[in-house]
């Protein structure tokens, strides 16, 4: 039995009703907790955990009621279900980790509009304090990076930068397996209440179905095991960092069963993912077992299960969104999005330009094949656009940590997710 320590999403979202093609795996939560046994720290209070569960039941009784009204061409009720289900998507989102500090980022900025920057200043201590609260849930040193420069624009009296590197602070700050799928959901009753606008209950239905169908909110998330093991490999980056070697290796450990059970998923995406890391995470503890310095490994390690983890969710987006037809170019762009990443790991966590180099090639050729598909479509051209706008961002970017700024692998990465979000 793994004897593991983690903190599990207490806030979160849960993926269900998607499929065992779609789900991570074909092994009942029962099996799971024969092999690991799990500590929970909460997060949140349960007065807290028990809002966040109403709320989410709540939701799927508003789209329910919202469907029923728009069968009974009563759209006028339906708008106001509607509305209902969003206020209630504002209190789960209130319960994500990055929700407080996003908004206090959203403050500073918002006074930098009418307020002398020196003034400013003081609003950036409740974000480094809020910066520290999520150290343990997730890594913040780049936030960190990017807050440090907004302190600096705003003695030197730059508004405008200070706004712009704020902006980074706050899009450094995705908890991947809550923030996609929820924005997704809000996507869907969004496109669903701008159908009803338009009078067309048809695609309304549509969306509302989706939303039904696909997604569940609990009070507490029964994380899929890619995540976990993401989680347990961060948790393993802080014990070596903190020199407490047993918990570091059955944090290790831990991850390893985990990502062992995701390699048996049905869901292909889940299965490849898992497979890239489990060699490296198994011979990494081997390392760890015999003594071995692993801490940049490990960490290293962890962003490219970050990176996958953020693969699998976009792919679990679109197969909630499955009313619409197949998406090549969706695909296409996750892609790409995914071997940009491995290419910013490579290059400034791994230090290996060849590879970085490697993988910038094959973003190159995803990109292409987007164009390509963006092409075919039937639409207007904007989508050729944005991606003629990514190849040349892409082809700007370096393979030069000494004068190539990883910032700017950032800024096309988030690009990238941007797009893939509107698909």
């Amino acid at each position: 039995m793994f004897k593991v320590r983690i903190k599990p999403l207490t806030f979160a979202v849960m993926m269900a009703g998607v499929g065992p093609a779609m789900l991570s795996a074909p092994v009942s939560a029962d099996a799971i907790q024969e092999q690991v046994s799990v500590k929970p720290e909460k997060t949140i209070s349960p007065q807290e955990e028990a809002v966040i569960s109403s709320a989410g039941a709540k939701v799927l009784r508003y789209i329910a009621q919202a469907r029923a009204d728009i069968h009974n061409k009563d759209i006028e009720d339906a708008k106001i279900a509607l509305g209902q289900a969003d206020k209630l998507l504002d209190i789960i989102q209130a319960s994500v980790p990055t929700t407080k500090i996003k908004d206090q980022i959203w403050v500073a900025k918002k006074h930098l509009e009418y307020e002398d920057t020196q003034e400013v200043l003081p609003d950036l201590i409740p974000i480094y304090t809020s910066l520290d609260e999520l150290v343990n849930t997730m890594p913040v040193d780049a936030a960190k990076k990017h807050l440090d420069q907004a302190k600096e624009q705003i003695k030197s009296g730059d508004n405008g930068k200070a706004g712009k590197a704020l902006e980074a602070t706050a899009a450094a700050l995705q908890y991947t397996e809550v923030d996609l799928p929820l924005g997704t959901t809000r996507q869907l009753v969004s496109t669903a209440k701008t159908a009803l606008d338009k009078g067309n209950m048809e695609d309304a239905a549509k969306a509302l179905k989706s939303v039904e169908d696909n997604v569940v909110f609990l009070s507490a998330a029964i994380e899929q095991p890619l995540f976990t093991a993401k989680a347990l490999i961060w948790q393993t980056v802080l014990d070596l960092e903190a020199g407490n070697m047993d918990l570091a290796k059955a944090d290790l450990k831990g991850a390893i069963g985990y990502l062992e059970i995701a390699n048996h998923s049905d869901n292909k995406s889940t299965r490849d993912a898992a497979g890239q890391i489990l060699a490296q995470a198994r011979d990494l503890k081997k390392d760890l077992d015999n003594g071995m310095d692993i801490g940049a490994h490990v960490r290293r390690l962890w962003e490219h299960a970050q990176a996958l983890a953020e693969r699998d969710v976009e792919y679990l987006a679109t197969g909630w969104s499955r009313y619409r037809a197949a998406s090549p170019l969706k695909s296409d762009l996750i892609e790409a999005r995914l071997h940009l990443a491995n290419a910013r790991i490579d290059l400034f966590t791994g230090h290996e330009s060849g590879k970085a180099g490697s993988e910038l090639e094959s973003v190159h050729r995803f990109l292409d094949q987007a164009a390509e598909e963006a092409g075919k479509q039937q639409t207007d051209n904007s989508n050729e656009k944005q991606i003629a706008g990514l190849q040349k961002a892409v082809s700007e970017l370096g393979t030069d940590p000494a004068s190539t700024r990883e910032s700017n692998y950032a800024t096309v990465q988030q690009q990238l997710g941007d797009m893939i979000q509107t698909l």
